[in-house]
């Protein structure tokens, strides 16, 4: 088991751009059906001009420019499975033998790492925390024991309702290939990715995503906010009802031409 904290990496902060002197960023481009040994799901890395990217894996295929959307539900929920006292840095959860990403009961070990569990929410003072490690549970469901970032405030029992929310970026997959406005963008894939490759997503910085629809996000005055609409690409929220609850990618950087607009190079703004 390979429990430990999420890492993350500032690289060469010396300037606004970074010398041509300093190696090569290509692993940032690339993907592979092979895990990095360097980086596990979620770690973080920062470049000199501000720009945030996180190691993801594919669900399905994941194309660069589109939002990268999560597709894992919260489908791991109940009663823990042990008393834990206050102090403690794990606990034991019941996994159904339809919980988990493919609700058959399977939770592979570490599969959790970089996930989030909330225990108590049944009550007044639920307690959150980062997922470290978890054991393995075959098919069918069982008990698995989860490790956790920073120990319990207080004491929890097995009435104590849990509920774990999978790595935000371990079961990505693009909007263009599949519609979806139930879910959340958590970054614009920087390189396409097959299913069940590990890749990089961007999540903070200018870049330039695919607009969408028939208007050009930056066409209208005023129209200099863009949000992530179905499919992974942009619009403009003067082109639609942000009452609908589009979630807001970020800015347009350029100055746009009156009418009609340009290409949508965006401080994106989803997590820094």
């Amino acid at each position: 088991m390979s429990k430990g904290k999420a890492k993350c990496n500032y690289l060469d902060m010396q300037g606004h751009a970074a010398y041509q002197t300093v190696p090569s960023w290509d692993f940032l481009y690339e993907a592979s059906t092979v895990k990095s040994e360097k980086w596990n799901i979620g770690d973080r890395v920062v470049t000199p001009d501000g720009r945030v990217f996180r190691y993801s894996k594919a669900t399905a295929e994941c194309s660069s420019g589109f939002g990268a959307f999560n597709t894992a539900a919260v489908n791991i929920s109940g009663s823990l499975a042990a008393n834990a006292a206050a102090g403690v840095n794990e606990v034991s959860v019941t996994i159904a033998a339809g919980d988990g990403f493919a609700e058959d009961g399977v939770i592979a070990e570490d599969e959790l790492r970089g996930g989030y569990i909330v225990i108590g929410n049944n009550t007044s003072d639920p307690e959150n925390r980062c997922i470290l490690g978890n054991t393995a549970v075959a098919a069918g469901g069982g008990t698995c024991t989860v490790y956790l970032d920073a120990a319990l405030s207080a004491a929890v029992t097995t009435a104590s309702y849990c509920e774990v929310m999978l790595n935000p970026y371990a079961h990505l997959t693009s909007g263009d290939n599949t519609s979806d406005e139930y879910s959340s963008a958590m970054g614009v894939a920087v390189a396409n990715a097959a299913a069940g490759e590990y890749f990089w997503v961007q999540t903070w910085g200018i870049l330039w995503i695919t607009p969408g629809g028939a208007t050009t996000p930056g066409d209208s005055v005023n129209d200099r906010t863009v949000v992530f609409v179905g499919d992974g690409s942009l619009n403009g929220v003067a082109h639609i009802t942000l009452e609908n609850g589009y979630q807001v990618a970020g800015f347009i950087v350029q100055k746009d031409s009156t009418g009609s607009g340009g290409p949508p190079f965006v401080m994106l703004q989803i997590s820094i």
